[in-house]
């Protein structure tokens, strides 16, 4: 008997014992399982993007970038107070801080009595890192006469320096929010699937496309340590818990929890970091998953606007079986990957990222082992006040390496999946929308709304097409999601 005529035949048996198990839904519960990993580890990526745009946001002062400023003009005009600080303000749009901290040193040599120019001054010291002097220009304005709002943003500088000259930080960040799915539970588009290579017509209502509501809940602890180096070297650690309930689908309850401990090594324009992790997941309450995890990062900053940074990671993934699928410890294996890609600041509002990846699967069945291939290309835009608006369109593709005869019967085709996610996301904190006055002019009143301001808001609609040679994989999502942020530093 051939090696193909013996894969089919015992394909054909593990059908039927299958079949018996846990009926016609294998398939389905397969496809449940690769899309809930993907889901959990994408939401830890999109939650570090979002938290990383969040904190820029909050920190860029809008201002006339003074772009049609020249040096040449400078020169010319030497001693033009207002010029000279449109060009600091057209240097820092660049990306120059340095040369920007020096013109504005020059205006203060001036007009000390500047606040406007001396706030900026400050500001680009806090940039270039160097503290004291920031404090002590930051001081300096606290004794001049300032508005209310000004004197606020100050004293957020001043803590944030304090936290900083801290060799122990910690932080604390809490998200809740809901979201809407179209196909919550990843059914194919045609009203068919494939078993055993016989189309056969989905009847069931559990395996066709379900919309459903979840509650989203994910909650981070993050610390870090100076070594005390010049250089800034740290050892960091972080604690992720994340859980979706589902109003209807309870069988596609997602949890996972992750640990991770690393370092950061720098150098003059580089970051080295490696980092251990370890994270579980759990289907409906039972826990499905158990990976270890180790990265290598390296960040170089090219140019003070251009950012190239790349990593390779390796991942021991150990299934166990749950009462909805009895085969996936089948999935088991190791998992390789590399990516590489580049920011580039066109300007301290707009922020474009490109990355690509590739990856290789190894599982205990070769039939759940593949290769994949991506890329993504994301930008961010910051409004004043803290606000932005991110978009993103990502493109994959999965190879897998050998035909499932028990989808396939004993067709030698091997699986192929190109997805395409695009997602857009407007946040902003709640200060932009809470009036000063909602709950009065008492302190109790001033507290609530101090709680309440520096939480986030952000609003994401997301598409996700999902293209298969088999039709049992093949896809789309259509989602919105509303969620609110606060983070506490101490």
């Amino acid at each position: 008997m051939t090696t193909g005529r013996w894969q089919y035949v015992t394909a054909l048996i593990a059908a039927g014992l299958t079949s018996l198990a846990i009926g016609t839904t294998g398939v389905s519960a397969q496809q449940s399982i690769d899309v809930r990993t993907d889901e959990a580890r994408q939401f830890s990526e999109d939650f570090e993007r979002l938290t990383d745009v969040t904190a820029r946001a909050n920190f860029l002062l809008s201002t006339d970038d003074g772009g049609d400023i020249t040096y040449a003009d400078i020169l010319a005009n030497p001693d033009d107070i207002v010029l000279n600080f449109r060009w600091a303000k057209a240097q820092l749009a660049r990306g120059d801080v340095r040369g920007a901290s020096a013109t504005l040193e020059r205006i203060l040599v001036l007009d000390p009595d500047l606040a406007p120019v001396r706030l900026y001054y400050a500001i680009v010291l806090y940039r270039l890192d160097s503290l004291d002097e920031a404090r002590s220009q930051f001081d300096r304005l606290l004794q001049m006469d300032i508005s209310p709002d000004v004197e606020a943003n100050i004293r957020q500088y001043v803590s944030a320096i304090e936290r900083r000259r801290k060799r122990l930080s910690q932080s604390l960040t809490l998200t809740l929010g809901s979201q809407i799915d179209s196909n919550r539970n990843a059914a194919p588009n045609d009203k068919v699937q494939l078993l055993t290579g016989t189309p056969t017509t989905i009847t069931a209502s559990g395996d066709k496309p379900n919309n459903d509501i979840a509650y989203i809940g994910a909650l981070r602890y993050d610390v870090s340590y100076d070594l005390g180096y010049q250089e800034g070297h740290e050892v960091f650690a972080s604690l992720t818990g994340y859980g979706s309930d589902q109003v209807q689908l309870d069988a596609l309850d997602l949890g996972s929890f992750s640990a991770e401990i690393g370092t950061r090594i720098r150098g003059g324009y580089w970051m080295l970091t490696p980092t251990l992790s370890q994270t579980a997941q759990s289907l409906s309450r039972e826990k499905y998953l158990t990976a270890r995890t180790g990265r290598l990062r390296l960040d170089w900053n090219v140019r003070p606007f251009f950012n190239l940074n790349g990593d390779v990671s390796y991942s021991d993934e150990r299934y166990q079986n749950t009462s909805e699928s009895s085969a996936l410890r089948l999935h088991s294996g190791q998992r390789y990957g590399a990516r590489i890609g580049g920011n580039y600041n066109w300007s301290p509002n707009h922020r474009t990222t490109l990355n690509f990846a590739a990856g290789m699967k190894d599982a205990a069945r070769n039939y759940y082992s593949y290769n994949s291939l991506s890329g993504e290309l994301i930008h961010a835009y910051l409004f004043g006040g803290g606000s932005y608006i991110s978009g993103s369109i990502r493109y994959g593709m999965d190879q897998y390496r050998d035909p499932d005869f028990l989808t396939t019967g004993n067709s030698p085709q091997h699986r192929t999946d190109r997805s395409t996610r695009t997602r857009l996301t407007y946040g902003a904190p709640l200060s932009t929308i809470l009036p000063t006055d909602l709950f009065g002019d008492s302190e109790t009143a001033n507290q609530i709304l101090g709680f309440l301001a520096p939480i986030n808001w952000s609003v994401t609609g997301e598409y996700l097409n999902t293209k298969s040679n088999i039709p049992n994989y093949e896809y789309h999502n259509a989602r919105a999601q509303v969620f609110l942020t606060r983070r506490w530093e101490f």
